[in-house]
């Protein structure tokens, strides 16, 4: 989350006007056994920046996503990492296919020193299987963003705020003469909620986020920030009315220094993520009405992350090189990745220019490996 606010408030400090139309491709292994043993899929993205005048801006981006991961394993639900462990698990699995639209549109300001800006971003995916147990999940994710700040010579401070809705519906259906398997609503990592699991196959989570984040951003020079995310999500099943059987408060404390030169950059980021879990207790069912009798807690984890940035642009005679490298590591399930990207541009005509960028990454777990490789080409102008 940090990273995604670094490049919020960096983008409105640095980027000049110009419009980058992008179309990508990647395939490898699944970086885990919740997303399969092989994935692939492609992304087109469209991202604009327009000055109305010597103080007025406007910008947007728009992208589609389409992947396919085969065999994944136990999780049902889209964005597992984000609803961790409050899962809808089956004991089959099978391919599962994603589509994600994204949106962000936004107004920027500067004048007299004072840099301001208002932004609304939307994300839909729906995940779907074609055989049984034929998980279907659609999300919305709303969050709406304002930041204030004052920039003098290179440098820019930015206080952030923003606040956002997310909804997923997650159904599984059987069609197989075969018969079901048993669907699972977790209650933590490893045991699932007794009461409710065999044949509830309808559940929706129902969450709240809010933010804000401190930022000192230069052209050139030291770059520090840091931020607090909180997130809250219910999930209830559908057992003729909506019926709440676990809540997560996940809270988020990250920071991050770096500097920035001329043609290069380096930066590093670490935080920590505090989950806290509550279970709704119930007493006999009388006519679908539940009498609730308790909320308990029921889980709690700390997961600590932290990466590490760097790119250098190389001029050349004609175009020029950037590299790009990556390190992270996330707790949650021992996750350490690399990233290796090299993008060249070209210039071709007036203001068009073209880039291609091939980008290598290795993930490593306790117990096993995965790699991925995405070539990326597009234009800008």
């Amino acid at each position: 989350m940090l990273t995604t606010i670094l490049a919020i408030l960096t983008a409105l400090v640095t980027d000049t006007a110009r419009t980058d139309l992008t179309l990508s491709g990647q395939f490898g292994q699944g970086t885990q056994v919740l997303e399969g043993r092989q994935t692939g899929g492609f992304e087109v993205n469209v991202r604009s920046v327009y000055d109305i005048n010597a103080v007025s801006r406007v910008f947007g981006e728009a992208s589609y996503i389409w992947q396919d991961c085969k065999q994944t394993q136990g999780v049902d639900n889209a964005d597992y990492r984000m609803t961790a462990p409050y899962w809808t698990v089956d004991t089959v699995g099978g391919d599962l296919r994603r589509e994600i639209y994204y949106f962000r549109g936004g107004y920027r300001m500067l004048k007299n020193h004072i840099l301001w800006h208002a932004a609304l971003q939307f994300r839909a995916e729906q995940s779907y299987r074609m055989r049984d147990p034929r998980a279907k999940n659609k999300v919305s994710d709303l969050r709406v963003e304002a930041s204030v700040g004052y920039q003098w010579n290179r440098y820019a401070l930015s206080l952030l705020a923003y606040g956002g809705r997310y909804k997923q519906n997650n159904e599984i259906r059987f069609y197989s003469e075969l018969g079901e398997t048993t669907i699972y609503h977790m209650a933590n990592e490893t045991e699932p909620y007794a009461r409710f699991s065999n044949n509830n196959k309808v559940s929706y989570y129902s969450g709240y986020r809010a933010g804000v984040g401190l930022q000192l951003l230069p052209t050139t020079g030291f770059m520090a920030g840091v931020q607090y995310d909180w997130f809250r999500f219910t999930k209830e099943l559908t057992i003729n009315t909506q019926v709440p059987i676990v809540r997560l408060n996940t809270h988020t404390f990250s920071a991050q220094l770096g500097y920035v030169a001329q043609c290069w950059r380096v930066q590093g980021a670490a935080g920590i993520e505090l989950k806290r879990g509550e279970q709704f207790l119930y007493g006999d069912n009388a006519n679908n009405y539940y009498e609730l009798l308790l909320i308990s807690p029921n889980y709690r984890a700390n997961y600590v992350f932290a990466n590490i940035y760097g790119d250098y642009r190389l001029p050349l005679p004609i175009g020029d090189l950037l590299f790009v490298g990556a390190v992270d590591y996330d707790q949650f399930l021992q996750h350490v990745s690399e990233q290796l990207r090299v993008q060249y541009t070209f210039p071709v005509k007036n203001q068009y220019a073209w880039f291609v960028a091939p980008k290598a990454c290795f993930h490593q777990y306790d117990r096993a490996h995965a790699w991925q490789v995405t070539l990326e080409t597009g234009l800008t102008f």
